[in-house]
């Protein structure tokens, strides 16, 4: 791992480390120092609402009074517009460091073939959970009538040939036809909320593909398709519908902010600052930007989220929290192995 032209040096004015002191070697050292710092600003901005982004709200939704939409805004238009530009600056910030973080890394044969072998197995055991829980993708869609029933065993085998790398394009295809007539059943707009297996089928069977320029396409593909679903989410689950965070809130407490002493940080700020984290790394995810780098904050998300679970005590909740993360595991393998990949990114 390197950075171009020495941590950024290239944008300060020196080509890499100088033998002797000059002035521009102490613009170089500068440079190096804001790299670090804006890096570390980063990934300390994504990292400080953990728990409520990683979580699926949907998943453990729970009853309670609506929110009023319009006097939710209303009462925080200063707060959605300080998150708007936050995610701008931010965005700004990943582009700068993008430039000049690159990863000489280059994945051995070995490493390739287990860490897809993980992929598979990954997704193949999160289908026969679901299945298993009488549930088609996510456990909030219950198998409640006979087409449900048969998309049920459909999903069982799918998760079969993929654990056992059977015939996985035929197995992918699969996968689009359940998404598909799954979203017959609950609504389009419902099951977008989980595009990313969509990214899921279409990286099989790119990976799979003879052509080689198919192959290249595999990786920006479910990168930007799971980019997407996480801003997809964001709205779904935080931003447009901030009844769901806010009950779960009421059952788990996990405003962390309390007991950092900001008291007034009320729980629906918590939500609005979720969500806009969630939107942020879904974007950062659809433009290629420090691939790796934002994976290992979303992995980070999903671990802080099953452990404060453990810590509660929910051991049920954790397990579903678990098993419902796997598809993102293994997408997260992916990205950490590949990065972005060689098309549809900014460079």
């Amino acid at each position: 791992m390197r950075m171009n032209a020495g941590w950024g040096a290239g944008c300060f004015g020196c080509d890499g480390v100088r033998e002797q002191i000059t002035p521009d070697a102490h613009l170089c050292f500068w440079g190096v120092a804001v790299m670090k710092v804006s890096l570390v600003l980063l990934v300390g901005f994504l990292s400080t609402f953990s728990q409520a982004a990683s979580a699926h709200l949907k998943w453990f939704a729970v009853d309670g009074p609506a929110v009023d939409l319009s006097e939710y805004y209303a009462s925080y238009t200063y707060e959605i517009a300080l998150g708007l530009v936050l995610c701008a600056v931010m965005l700004g910030v990943a582009v700068w460091l993008n430039r000049y973080w690159v990863v000489d890394f280059q994945p051995t044969p070995v490493m390739k073939k287990y860490v897809l072998r993980a992929f598979s197995i990954l997704i193949g055991l999160s289908l026969l959970f679901a299945s298993y829980s009488e549930s088609i993708i996510a456990v909030h869609y219950i198998v409640s009538n006979r087409v449900l029933v048969l998309l049920q065993y459909a999903q069982a085998i799918v998760g079969f040939m993929l654990v056992f790398n059977l015939f996985p394009r035929i197995a992918a295809s699969f996968l689009i036809a359940i998404y598909i007539v799954l979203a017959t059943q609950f609504g389009v707009l419902e099951v977008l909320d989980y595009m990313n297996f969509i990214g899921i089928a279409l990286f099989l069977v790119l990976l799979h593909s003879d052509n080689e320029k198919q192959q290249a396409m595999a990786t920006p593909t479910i990168r930007i398709i799971t980019g997407v679903t996480l801003v997809v989410l964001a709205c779904s689950e935080k931003l447009l519908n901030p009844d769901l965070g806010l009950k779960f809130l009421v059952v788990n407490e996990w405003n962390f902010m309390h007991s950092l002493g900001m008291t007034g940080f009320s729980n629906e700020l918590f939500i609005l600052s979720a969500g806009f984290v969630e939107l942020l790394i879904g974007l950062v995810f659809i433009l290629g930007l420090l691939t790796r780098i934002n994976t290992l904050v979303l992995v980070g998300f999903m671990v802080t989220s099953n452990i404060t679970f453990m810590i509660q005590s929910d051991y049920g909740d954790a397990v579903t929290e678990l098993a419902g993360h796997m598809p993102v595991l293994a997408i997260a393998l992916v990205l950490l192995m590949s990065g972005a990949g060689n098309k549809w990114a900014v460079r």
